[in-house]
């Protein structure tokens, strides 16, 4: 609006100084002065335009950048625990007593599992069906009489199946001592002997799932029958998830 009421005021002044000025020849151009007017309007609108311009404030403003998201920080991988054997997993880690097939309280048949190899539930006690298997238990006398290699015997004591078909209750893991005497030599209170034993998985058994069978030894002597190690294994067939 400003820039109209200034082209207006120039052009009135320019006819006003035109009326005002000597008249011109009588042999000036038409067409000369009609673009003189038209170059006078046109200076003034380019001056209107200018100081227009001249009065818009500069932009200052910097544009956003847009920001960086930062990539998010990775949680590292849980670190595995490797796989552990605890001597005495298998029967017990106490001093075992027994006397026929009960506990006794007398101290003179007290023996202690020191370790077994393999150990109940590592992989080496899983069995295919056929499949043999060596047990080693390390036993420390800790009662106060000496087991005499003479007298004293290393034997099978019982075995338990457990599986949900009656079955398969009849099965047997064929448990032999692979010793008949308690070693060597005698055994004296504080001292360790390691016995041994195999066991053969059922040739067969019925059902989809796995069979288990725990075997379970003993020492006698003196017609006491102490220190019960035990170990259980799982028997399945070729193809069956333990």
């Amino acid at each position: 609006m400003k820039q109209t009421k200034v082209l207006y005021f120039l052009l009135a002044m320019t006819m006003l100084i035109g009326a005002c000025a000597p008249a011109a020849p009588a042999t000036q151009d038409p067409a000369q002065v009609a673009a003189q007017i038209q170059n006078a309007v046109a200076a003034t609108v380019a001056a209107g335009q200018a100081q227009t311009a001249a009065a818009q404030p500069l932009n200052t403003e910097t544009p956003l950048l847009p920001s960086e998201t930062p990539f998010p920080t990775l949680t590292p991988f849980p670190t595995l625990t490797p796989f552990q054997v605890t001597p005495g997993s298998g029967g017990t880690s106490t001093p075992f007593t027994g006397g026929g097939g009960g506990p006794t309280k007398d101290m003179r048949y007290s023996c202690q599992l020191i370790d077994q190899i393999p150990m109940d539930g590592s992989p080496a006690t899983i069995l295919k069906v056929g499949d043999k298997l060596d047990v080693k238990w390390t036993l420390k006398n800790n009662g106060t009489k000496k087991w005499e290699v003479a007298t004293y015997s290393w034997i099978f004591w019982k075995e338990t199946v457990r599986s949900d078909i009656p079955a398969n209750k009849l099965l047997s893991a064929n448990p032999i001592p692979l010793k008949t005497s308690i070693g060597l030599v005698d055994v004296k209170p504080g001292e360790f002997v390691t016995l041994i034993a195999e066991l053969t998985a059922p040739a067969a058994f019925d059902g989809n799932e796995p069979i288990w069978i725990t075997v379970q030894y003993a020492v006698v002597g003196d017609g006491v029958k102490f220190c019960t190690p035990y170990i259980q294994i799982e028997v399945i067939r070729p193809g069956m998830t333990p």
